[in-house]
């Protein structure tokens, strides 16, 4: 009967054993996949899409690619008049009409570009 017990009881260590190490295999990886996450969120500037208002800077689009295929993806980089710039993202039709030099203002989701006064002497 002892030997029995004993048999039980060392299978039942070398389970718990496993168990153990699978867990904190799973601990590990999610601590790590957090800490992949919270550097990839503090590296990318975030993409205002609320009220904004600013003069735009620089204007770009290039390509997300995905299992999906490529989507193309516009920003417009702002300066505020406190001097902050910040990335916007535009649909196409607002992209193609925007010139850098122009303002911008947003609120409630509709956007209007206004054109700069040209300088005197300009034609």
């Amino acid at each position: 009967m002892q030997k029995v017990q004993t048999k039980w009881d060392l299978r039942r260590r070398i389970f718990e054993g496993k168990v153990l190490t699978v867990v904190m295999g799973l601990f590990m990886a999610a601590m790590l996949a957090a800490l992949v996450f919270s550097v990839w969120q503090k590296s990318t500037p975030p993409s205002q899409t609320g009220d904004y208002e600013g003069v735009i800077i620089d204007r770009w689009a290039d390509y997300v690619e995905s299992t999906y295929g490529s989507v193309p993806r516009f920003r417009l980089l702002l300066e505020s008049q406190d001097g902050t710039r910040f990335p916007v993202k535009v649909d196409p039709n607002v992209y193609e009409s925007a010139k850098i030099g122009m303002r911008i203002k947003s609120r409630a989701g509709q956007v209007v570009l206004i054109e700069s006064p040209q300088p005197s002497g300009a034609k």
